[in-house]
């Protein structure tokens, strides 16, 4: 039995998920990917040709070398091209899995819930490494409410021109320095 969610909910999980993004695009927090959970045939940021294409030439490759060449040529082939595989081409295909669920969750709210639910993300907050909220598990809407407050931009732009300032060492920069904020 599934429940649609009423309306005021559609709304406050829309103004969260926006407060997110806002926070992920401020480098507040970071979305981190799990590519084994994301990376298989059910997942929306799956693709065949990257997982299969690879080792289907290798494997065609090595074969083809076996037959018409020689057998231990090709069989050298064989595992260089798997070798190749899992140092070059796996970090590769992590890698292209990660951009292409980040571009998804940070899309749109459908998107987000659809990747959060198969358990492929993970929001931490960038000043507190262990505060995390892992999914499907974790409920990332009470991580928003509770670690991302609602900020104006013009009060971050400015709390953050306020904390890149330099520190005065001595009176005489001090006074210059709040000379130079009341001008």
């Amino acid at each position: 039995m599934t429940t649609t969610p009423k309306a005021g909910e559609r709304k406050r999980d829309r103004a969260l998920f926006a407060r997110l993004i806002e926070s992920y695009q401020a480098d507040r927090v970071s979305i981190f990917v799990d590519f084994d959970r994301l990376n298989h045939p059910r997942s929306p940021v799956w693709s065949p040709w990257e997982n299969i294409g690879p080792l289907l030439i290798i494997l065609v490759g090595s074969l083809a070398l076996m037959f018409f060449v020689n057998l231990l040529l090709g069989t050298g082939v064989m595992v260089l091209g798997v070798l190749f595989y899992l140092f070059v081409m796996r970090p590769w295909v992590a890698q292209r899995v990660y951009r292409r669920a980040i571009d998804a969750a940070t899309e749109n709210l459908h998107n987000w819930n659809l990747l959060w639910k198969m358990g492929g993300l993970v929001i931490a907050l960038n000043y507190m490494n262990k505060t995390r909220c892992v999914a499907p598990d974790g409920d990332w809407r009470a991580f928003v409410t509770r670690y991302l407050p609602e900020m104006e931009l013009e009060g971050v732009d400015a709390y953050n021109t306020f904390n890149r300032m330099e520190k005065p060492e001595g009176n005489e920069k001090e006074g210059a320095r709040l000379q130079d904020l009341n001008m």
